[in-house]
């Protein structure tokens, strides 16, 4: 990526994604079909999510739009924008097809390609460029980057837990995606289904069981 997107933007999310590719690199190869704390959820189906995850910001930033009207382009899946936009078939169909290849057995395979995509495509001349349709409303490739870093920082430790692979997530980050995920809670409806489920109380003071403790995730390790 480059200096022309926020900066701590920039930080978190080049952070939060080389912490998940640190633990992918250490999955065992007989640990992908290996439960996670994601209900139904194995470890390649993590690995695929987080991949198809790298790609939105592709799109945005090739002007690609993630939302489209009702329409031949449109899937029946709407976005989270509030305005009356749906996932685009072709997005979808990317978005799907990582997550199926990852499954089927190339986990790490699709995980490098995909990664090393996004830090190619974001490493262009591909900020300051105007508000696209995004799945989470219109927006710049700016503001649909700021909050994203929880997603992969959750999914580290899902990982870890699935694998036994240590996540090594660092305090600040686990901090920082708290954060965000209490800012972003109410708008972005965090606790409908296949999000997170109710919030657990916790009484420790660690960074890591707090924010797992909050997108009500359990332990299974």
């Amino acid at each position: 990526m480059t200096d022309k997107s926020d900066p701590r933007s920039q930080f978190l999310f080049g952070k939060a994604f080389a912490a998940f590719d640190a633990v992918v690199h250490q999955v065992p190869d007989d640990a992908w079909g290996n439960a996670s704390p994601c209900e139904e959820w194995t470890a390649a189906d993590i690995v695929g999510h987080v991949a198809a995850t790298t790609q939105l910001p592709c799109f945005l930033a090739q002007r690609v739009p993630i939302g489209v009207p009702a329409g031949p382009d449109a899937s029946e899946r709407p976005t989270r924008g509030g305005d009356n936009l749906f996932f685009s078939k072709a997005v979808m169909e990317t978005l799907i097809g990582l997550r199926e290849e990852s499954v089927a057995g190339n986990a790490l395979e699709v995980w490098d390609r995909s990664y090393a995509h996004m830090n190619d495509v974001l490493s262009g001349d591909v900020w300051g460029q105007p508000p696209i349709a995004s799945q989470r409303g219109t927006m710049t490739l700016e503001e649909w980057l700021e909050p994203v870093f929880y997603d992969s920082t959750v999914h580290t430790w899902d990982l870890s837990q699935a694998t036994g692979v240590p996540h090594n997530l660092d305090d600040d980050l686990c901090r920082a995606a708290l954060a965000t995920l209490i800012s972003i809670n109410e708008s972005a409806d965090m606790r409908s289904d296949g999000v997170f489920l109710q919030a657990k109380d916790t009484q420790s003071d660690d960074p890591v069981d707090q924010l797992i403790a909050y997108t009500g995730r359990t332990a299974i390790r």
